[in-house]
């Protein structure tokens, strides 16, 4: 062959060549590109199923902090209600023991006003048989006469009298609402109300 011809051939084959290339880098570069396009997909991807599973578990989270603060709540005012229900029972406790203390107070006045009126009795029996004189008896009889409920809580009675309720009459005098209660009873009692 000639010589011509070779280089004729053989810058054909280059030509042919360098066309070739340039298509297989394309190829190349294109499938690098698709290849990280689908990398970035796939990471993509993988962020947005990681965000949704932490968001599930933050919902999840979430309405188990709801349903504990709810629990929470509830018992909560559960004890609150106990404690409504204890506080009433030691109201009513405290009042019970403070009619009882006035009940025993005053039955320890009565009983000592009576012990008293009694050995006042004895004394004046005593003095009238040794003097033998009935008037001093009789002078010493009516002081000795205990004063009535009426007359020993008077302001009381005229309140009563005018319609006013335990408790007005028991913040007016300064004494408790039992108390009162109590003096009004021993009047009816003693008939005197």
């Amino acid at each position: 062959m000639k010589p011509w011809i070779i280089v004729v051939i053989l810058g054909a084959a280059a030509i042919v060549y360098a066309l070739m290339l340039p298509k297989r880098q394309v190829n190349k570069s294109s499938s690098d590109k698709d290849k990280m396009v689908q990398e970035v997909e796939a990471t993509l991807e993988h962020y947005m199923a990681d965000i949704e599973r932490e968001n599930e578990e933050l919902v999840e989270l979430i309405s188990q902090m709801k349903q504990e603060t709810a629990s929470r709540q509830l018992a909560q005012q559960e004890q609150l209600t106990e404690m409504r229900q204890r506080l009433l029972l030691l109201e009513q406790q405290s009042l019970q023991y403070e009619a009882r203390l006035h009940a025993a107070e005053q039955g320890s006045h009565q009983t000592a006003s009576v012990l008293l009126s009694q050995a006042q009795e004895t004394a004046a029996a005593q003095m009238s048989i040794l003097h033998q004189e009935e008037p001093l008896v009789e002078e010493v009889l009516p002081e000795t006469k205990e004063p009535s409920i009426r007359e020993r809580y008077p302001e009381l009675f005229e309140l009563y009298a005018h319609g006013k309720s335990v408790d007005g009459i028991a913040k007016v005098i300064g004494m408790q609402s039992g108390e009162v209660q109590l003096i009004l009873q021993l009047a009816k009692q003693e008939g005197s109300l």
